[in-house]
């Protein structure tokens, strides 16, 4: 064999495809495309890849940068080696164009999926070149288990059977076929320059190696980047090697490098600029904040990257704390980027803003910003250019595997417009989106990077050798808390620094994430036990992955800052009737809630209510319209909740955020009904909050929101004074009696335990005594006031959390109901744990085969990231009397159909769904969706809810009875199954 004259013109055969165009009849040899995906990853190598992700990959494979670069090269390279196979025959058009010889030369070949055949073929192949071949973690296995998981999943390698060398000898072409399969993997070896053999492969760096193929087969299988090159007179592999390389007047830094470039993928590093220029409106740091810019550098440089944890109270700069110690940790340990996570998908899009402003600040050259969730369509992030992303063109390797989720893209590239945060049209997709330089997004995105989920790899790519910052990591129930301690722990094994940001993380949460990321770093648990992983509160604790030593702020610091920061709001519990066997539950609830804004109407001011469901937000929003009679209550009383539509919802969340932000312009009254959307990192203020008994963390949450601006406001311009009633922040917290004993209402589900809720309403009661209402705004019946207890922020909030959540004291005064209650909030707890182990891929060092990884086949819209199901997503439309359906009860916006949908059809359409759990339209039989919806990404799962005009009844699903109010959103009865 040749090799050196197989690289000149002629030396190979070019007839075998590896992309095709039936449309344009346009085949591109295979050989071209497996030399495109290698010099691709080369530049996706040193252009995206960070200093650490190098250095990981590097280390694992027992190699130098250089020689680990060349592997990642040959392993895009082989990836498709497999198509040199029975693959070619699956398109007609495309196999006209092969030569006879290979026709006669088919043997006795059978159908075998082109990745698992790659995977086959590449592990002799890789056998014969030196490297090791014995068991799973062998580098020969695991490097050809990369090349058969390059369509999203890691295949079983068995290397005495299926893969043996007579099966592959006589399933897959006669020895024409497999004279030319070893020929191309050859010259893709000799171009690459992969003459050095690793000793290893860690399971860490094969699954980054899978992230870089599949990156870089996705690009260059784009039909805009391959066609071109497609029509180009062919030469030899070598000439068509170094065209990919050469720079052009089109391309100055040559093809492969352009192709990386528009698609958004390079690494970015932020040039430095001064504190109060990034953080607009602060005139000097916090205390916390001088004190991680002063203590962690030192740190870092002599450690290198660790877990940061930052525990502080609502609305004291976490955020710029966490900034600045990402830009110290990507400054000094090699990682480059931010990825920041989000428990609601409201909070990302308001930290999607933060985040453009901070970027913005530095003043780069470009530096995209991306919003990752599950409808960032209703967010201005979410430009045309991307909805017009989903109308995919489909490879034919795609369609001859009934694979959707392959190569695939639009003939289109560039950027949607010129702003330097603005992601390219390549990072459209939810895992591509997360390879943006900074990212914001739902922790559902990142944690199904450690489920069994379709392109795992990928997100892990994206994930690691940066700096992850975790906010309201408190925020999550136990089955998520279990993933979260996964995902840090994968974080810790490829490089990543991690940050923990919240205002009520419990000590024992906090001290798991931290043994998470250090077991992830190569600790073994023994070394790591007895240690303290305690965090000062308010302040922060610092482990590096390499030495475990803890750096923490000091005392005297942290006595500063809650000096600085103090804040004392006033809290009661009202009892109110909520008689289990009434007519319309809640009502009394209401009515105090009415009598308690009585001062708001009066003299004015900004207040939340906030309800424990959508039906009682919706009911007490009609009844304060009603009671309060305001001239303008359309406009000053907001009914907020998750089951609007998706346009409505978030142009209020913008006007809100606009309204009660600390530049206001704040309203004279304003009333704000909702249910849990504000709770969390929305800079709000308002003068009073009412509020349903919630769990204690929840309950100090919305406390963050009363009077957030104050101390600001005493150093700058107020907005607005604060109305007369408002001596300080009042928060009452309606609590549901039957009989004088708290009773939890069945309809409020198991979002809040009961056990949680009895505790935290029998410490909030321990606060207080009976008394008569002390001013208007206090206003309550005489018979059952209570006096506001004080509670000081900070200071008071590790102490609140730790009597809630530890077991109850056997004494006379503690409720006969504790001890049985906490026994079963614990066993639930357990439960929780237990089942996210149940659904989590293993960590790297207790993986054996690479298969492991993705048992399951599970797609990105299944992935159980929270222990409930997802919700249903209802489209609203209405059947005229003309038989058409429509948007729009009037009739006016027809209901788009049709296999071509335009962007902003496609935005009118999502804009307009709206959430709702599964049960209740199960049992139903909607109408189906349009038949050009059907295989679209974004539309074909929608359920259509159409009501017939003019009477426009409730939509019946079995005993769910469901129906739109303009007003009040998506309103929910029950009744008997028609």
């Amino acid at each position: 064999m040749d090799v050196v004259g197989d690289g000149g013109p002629g030396g190979l055969p070019l007839t075998l495809w590896g992309k095709f165009s039936a449309r344009l009849g346009l085949a591109y040899p295979l050989l071209f495309h497996l030399l495109d995906s290698a010099v691709v990853a080369g530049e996706l190598w040193d252009r995206m890849l960070s200093p650490a992700q190098r250095v990981v990959i590097a280390q694992g494979l027992g190699l130098g940068e250089a020689a680990a670069r060349a592997v990642a090269m040959l392993a895009a390279g082989l990836h498709d080696l497999g198509k040199a196979t029975r693959f070619q025959a699956c398109e007609p058009g495309a196999w006209a164009l092969v030569s006879e010889r290979f026709k006669r030369d088919v043997g006795s070949w059978r159908v075998m999926r082109h990745e698992r055949a790659s995977m086959h073929v590449g592990l002799h192949v890789l056998g014969s070149w030196g490297y090791r071949l014995e068991g799973n973690d062998s580098p020969a296995v695991r490097i050809a288990q990369v090349l058969g998981g390059h369509h999203g999943r890691f295949l079983q390698l068995d290397v005495r059977g299926a893969a043996g060398w007579e099966r592959v000898e006589h399933e897959l072409g006669g020895p024409l076929w497999q004279e030319t399969r070893l020929r191309y993997a050859w010259q893709v070896r000799r171009l690459t320059g992969a003459r050095e053999v690793p000793s290893r492969v860690p399971v860490e760096v094969a699954v980054l190696l899978e992230g870089l193929v599949q990156l870089a087969d996705r690009l260059v299988s784009q039909p805009h980047v391959w066609m071109p090159r497609a029509l180009v007179p062919r030469g030899g592999a070598l000439d068509h090697w170094m065209a990919a390389r050469s720079p052009s007047p089109d391309a100055p830094d040559g093809w492969a490098a352009q192709v990386v470039s528009e698609a958004g993928l390079e690494s970015v590093e932020l040039p430095p600029r001064p504190f109060t220029e990034i953080h607009a409106g602060v005139h000097e740091p916090s205390v916390v904040q001088a004190s991680v810019m002063e203590k962690l550098p030192g740190r870092v440089m002599q450690d290198g990257a660790g877990i940061l944890v930052v525990g502080d109270g609502t609305g004291t700069g976490k955020s710029a704390v966490a900034w600045e110690a990402a830009n110290i940790f990507n400054r000094h340990t090699g990682t480059r980027g931010c990825t920041l996570l989000q428990p609601t998908t409201a909070i990302a899009d308001a930290a999607y803003d933060a985040m453009i402003s901070m970027v913005s600040a530095h003043r780069p050259d470009r530096a995209p910003v991306a919003l990752v969730h599950s409808h960032p369509w209703l967010s201005a992030a979410y430009l045309d250019a991307r909805l017009a992303r989903a109308d995919r063109q489909v490879t034919v390797d795609e369609y001859c595997d009934d694979d959707r989720d392959g190569d695939g893209g639009v003939e289109q590239s560039g950027r949607p417009e010129r702003k330097v945060t603005v992601p390219a049209a390549f990072l459209a997709g939810f895992d591509r989106a997360l390879l943006a330089p900074f990212v914001v997004a739902t922790l559902d995105q990142a944690l199904m990077a450690v489920l069994h989920t379709r392109h795992a790899a990928l997100r892990m790519l994206a994930l690691s050798g940066r700096t992850v910052i975790i906010d309201e990591a408190h925020a999550h129930s136990a089955y998520m808390r279990g993933l979260l301690c996964r995902l840090v722990h994968w974080l810790a094994a490829t490089g990543s620094s991690v940050i923990v940001l919240s205002a009520t993380l419990r000590d024992q949460d906090a001290r798991r994430l931290v043994h998470a990321y250090l077991t992830g770093a190569g600790h073994p648990p023994a070394e790591l036990a007895g240690r303290d992983w305690s965090v000062p509160y308010p302040g922060w604790l610092f482990v590096p992955a390499r030495r475990p030593a803890p750096l923490r702020m000091s005392d005297r610091e942290r006595q500063l800052h809650s000096a600085a920061t103090r804040r004392t709001f006033r809290a009661r519990l009202v009892p109110v009737a909520y008689p289990a066997g009434a007519a319309e539950p809640g009502h009394g609830l209401r009515e105090m809630t009415a009598r308690l804004l009585r001062c708001v109407e009066q003299d004015g001011g900004c207040a939340v209510v906030s309800e424990a469901t959508v039906e009682e937000a919706q009911a007490t929003y009609q009844h304060l319209k009603n009671a309060l009679r305001w001239q303008d209550a359309r406009r000053e009383v907001v009914l907020l909740h998750a089951r609007l539509p998706g346009h409505q919802r978030e142009a209020l969340i913008r006007r809100l955020r606009t309204e009660l932000g600390p530049r206001g312009p704040r309203p004279h009254r304003l009333v704000v009904v909702t249910t849990s959307l504000l709770d969390m990192s929305l800079d709000l203020d308002a003068d009073v909050m009412i509020s349903h008994l919630a769990v204690m963390e929840t309950l100090l949450q919305r406390a963050g929101r009363l009077w957030r601006f104050e101390q600001r406001w005493e150093q700058g311009t107020r907005p607005r004074p604060r109305p007369p009633w408002a001596h300080a922040p009042l928060l009452h917290v309606l609590t549901p009696v039957d009989e004088q004993t708290l009773v939890v209402p069945g309809s409020w589900g198991r979002a809040d335990e009961d056990y949680l809720l009895r505790a935290t309403a029998a410490h909030l009661d321990a606060l207080t005594a009976p008394t008569g209402p002390s001013s208007p705004a206090e206003g309550a019946p005489a018979a059952r006031a209570r006096t506001f207890g004080q509670i000081i922020l900070p200071d008071h909030v590790p102490a609140l959390l730790d009597a809630v959540h530890a077991a109850p004291a056997p004494d006379a005064g503690a409720p006969r109901y504790d001890a049985a209650g906490h026994a079963a909030h614990l066993a639930r707890q357990q439960y929780l744990a237990e089942l996210a182990r149940t659904q989590l891929i293993p960590a790297p060092l207790r993986t054996g085969s690479l298969a492991d990884l993705t048992r399951r086949h599970v797609h990105a819209g299944q992935a159980p990231t929270r222990e409930t199901l997802p919700p249903a997503r209802l489209l609203p439309c209405y059947r005229q009397n003309t038989g058409d359906l429509t948007l729009d009860p009037a009739g006016r916006v027809p209901l788009p159909c049709g296999s071509a949908l335009r962007p902003p059809q496609v935005r009118s359409i999502l804009e307009r769904t709206v959430p709702a759990p599964w049960e209740w339209v199960a049992q139903g039989h909607p109408p189906p969706v349009p038949d050009g919806w059907r295989t679209h990404p974004l539309l074909a799962d929608l359920v259509l809810l159409t009501a017939r005009m003019p009477e426009a009844l409730p939509v019946r699903f079995g005993t769910h009875l469901l129906s739109m109010d303009a007003e009040l959103g998506l309103i929910h009865r029950t009744g008997p199954s028609g």
